[in-house]
């Protein structure tokens, strides 16, 4: 798990952690080594199948999955994306798809 305060922290989440933005307070509380405490959060499964073709790129994915969960559905949840699309996303574009989910 990755605590930063940046709102791309979650930008992590596509090197396979999960990764949370906070608050000043908390992150002090978390260099301290103090305890840090998280509603446990729902958990919201994207199966993605087959590959990207032609000029389909990880941005049309989240455009999509932003469309559907709507900026509510997504709110206090952790996004995770599986499948064999998933498996073949570049790095980069999982970066891209964690990054504006958090949008």
């Amino acid at each position: 798990m990755m605590i930063g305060t940046d709102s791309h922290t979650v930008n992590a989440g596509g090197l396979g952690m999960v990764a949370i933005g906070v608050g000043g307070a908390d992150a002090c509380d978390v260099m301290a080594g103090l305890p840090w405490e998280l509603k446990f959060p729902k958990l919201i499964g994207v199966k993605l199948t087959g590959k990207l073709s032609g000029w389909a790129a990880a941005k049309d994915v989240i455009l999509k999955v932003a469309g559907i969960l709507t900026v509510k559905g997504g709110t206090g949840a952790i996004v995770e994306y599986f499948g064999e699309g998933a498996e073949s996303l570049s790095c980069t574009g999982k970066g891209t798809i964690c990054n504006m989910g958090a949008e």
